[in-house]
């Protein structure tokens, strides 16, 4: 108890003095503590956990009330899957309505200050960590690998939202005097940074350092998988994807490795052979039904806790802040593997006007609850265009598309809405797939058997057929078919966004009217917002002007 309120004591007044001293500057303020605190904190093994632990930052899936206040699942609200009408994060709306600008605040500013201060605090790690007295020194070893895979984290997503054309600057160590005002360093300098850390630490081959991935009561730590999913994302993101194709055929031959050992990662298939319902399989991955299973590679417990609050019409005691929109609804293909796009005008008009006129896609209806929909929740039928109901896309409350999200929505958290457990996947199995197809696709391989093999492989998971080489025979056409094969398999993961951004698409994908659900009362669909998204403007979020204010040094975001 004594050690406890020691340490305690000693952790409050590292992060105080971090506090005091970064509160009135910008990100890159040196906040390195008195030389008295330095000497009296990194000594054991126990405080180094404390300081690394305050380097570890996962984002929320749903909201989520601690920095740096990310949402991933709402933020979906920037991308043409989703609108967002929570009266909160109003910046959501703004950049996915092209309305955002260099003083909108809320995550367009926080991200940049709460992402540079958790680097700041691996580099203070990783420069002391070595004076303090360890029992065990694969521990020490773990912890460095760690923190380093974390600062490659914090500077991914720096890059990818901040420095997409533009870089972002480098920080490897603490900073001092003028050193705070750093300009940015280039696209390929950062991602040869984050490339070097995260390739040091997978190239540990010390289990008891840095396994493939920790057991289940360590599942929060960063290891070699999670490293390794990393290096393949963010190589991804910039189209590096000799790198990538590279990567995946690492992962999958160190995957096959760890599945010996019962650690390894698959495609999630539900047991319960009892329920023959082929769309069990993903949907059940998203729900109490598949919690923790295999599939996930690095997820955070709990955090799709206030799924339900959030995404819920308020009749079912939520508040129907996100809707789904037209635009993705219509991605999900026939039960048979047709496109809707590729359908006769009158047969695809049926499907747009109501959705459930013939069997889909079954992650449709695990994703989206639609217009008449009596399945889905027990004892509830979605009627958004019924006069004075409780659900009327008009009706406070009620969700504004006529399209419920469904996915992550489990009737466990019914009674508790803001109370859930669900965890939220930030890389899943399935990914690793996809991002090794596209690599080939891209990369003029579009031929090579992998494609067809995992694009089925998906496919079937979800009880679709398999793809119909007939129709996607060319580069062009198999590119069609992944690109939306990985929309509706990934979306509200946080994988939308940045896909409109890599494939170029955001002219054609954030502009124009944004449409909800069809209305046979108006013979219209429900018209939401008018969106006008620029880009190359909007590949990237604008600095805080704060920022600009204080550091001679850095240029804002082009286009800003």
């Amino acid at each position: 108890m004594k050690l406890n309120n020691v340490l305690n004591k000693k952790m409050l007044a590292v992060f105080a003095s971090s506090f005091l001293l970064c509160g009135c500057e910008d990100f890159l303020t040196n906040d390195h503590p008195t030389g008295i605190t330095d000497e009296d904190f990194w000594k054991t093994q126990e405080e180094c956990s404390s300081a690394l632990g305050a380097c570890a930052v996962w984002p929320g899936g749903s909201y989520y009330y601690a920095s740096p206040y990310m949402a991933l699942m709402h933020m979906e609200g920037m991308t043409d899957n989703m609108h967002w009408a929570g009266n909160f994060k109003g910046e959501i709306a703004q950049i996915g309505n092209g309305t955002a600008t260099a003083t909108t605040g809320g995550y367009v500013s926080d991200f940049w200050s709460d992402f540079y201060k958790c680097i700041r605090r691996c580099n203070r790690f990783l420069e002391h960590v070595h004076s303090a007295y360890f029992i065990n020194e694969n521990e020490r070893e773990r912890m460095i690998a760690e923190a380093k895979t974390w600062r490659a984290w914090h500077h991914m997503r720096l890059l990818m939202y901040y420095g997409y054309h533009d870089g972002i600057p480098i920080v490897d160590k603490s900073l001092e005097g003028t050193e705070i005002y750093k300009g940015r360093n280039s696209v390929d300098e950062v991602l040869d940074f984050i490339n070097k850390d995260l390739d040091e630490v997978i190239a540990i081959t010390n289990r008891d350092v840095f396994p493939w991935v920790f057991d289940d009561s360590r599942r929060s730590r960063m290891c070699r998988s999670y490293a390794l999913m990393l290096k393949i994302d963010v190589n991804f993101q910039f189209k590096r994807y000799d790198v990538v194709k590279e990567a995946c055929k690492k992962f999958f031959a160190l995957n096959e490795e760890a599945k010996s050992g019962g650690m390894g990662y698959e495609l999630y298939y539900d047991p319960d052979m009892s329920n023959d319902y082929v769309g069990r399989h993903y949907s059940g991955m998203f729900t109490y039904v598949g919690h923790k299973n295999k599939e996930f590679i690095i997820y955070k417990n709990g955090a799709a806790s206030e799924a339900w609050f959030r995404n819920a019409p308020q009749s079912l005691s939520g508040q129907g802040a996100s809707g789904v929109l037209k635009s993705l609804v219509d991605e999900y293909e026939t039960a048979e593997g047709v496109a809707l796009k590729d359908l006769p005008a009158d047969e695809r008009t049926k499907f747009e006007h109501d959705p459930l006129c013939k069997p889909r896609d079954p992650r449709l209806y695990a994703t989206v609850i639609v217009p008449n929909d009596n399945t889905s929740i027990s004892g509830f039928e979605y009627k958004p265009f019924e006069d004075g109901g409780a659900n009327n896309v008009g009706t406070v409350g009620a969700v504004k598309t006529g399209y419920i999200l469904k996915k992550f929505l489990d009737e466990q958290d019914r009674p508790r809405p803001s109370g859930g457990s669900l965890i939220y996947p930030y890389y899943r199995y399935a990914e690793v797939l996809l991002d090794y197809v596209e690599s080939l696709v891209e990369t003029g391989e579009w031929q090579n058997p992998d494609v067809e093999k995992y694009i089925n492989m998906i496919r079937n998971r979800a009880g679709m057929p398999n793809m119909n080489k007939a129709v996607y025979n060319t580069q062009e056409k198999v590119r069609e078919l992944y690109r939306r094969e990985r929309r509706v398999e990934l979306c509200f993961e946080n994988k939308r966004y940045w896909d409109i951004r890599r494939w170029g698409i955001g002219n054609e994908t954030m502009n124009g009217t944004a449409l909800g659900a069809y209305n046979p009362a108006t013979d219209n669909y429900v018209r939401l917002e008018n969106r006008t998204c620029t880009f190359p403007k909007y590949d990237a979020w604008p600095l805080p002007q704060d920022e600009l204010n204080s550091n001679p040094n850095i240029e804002q975001t082009s286009g800003w």
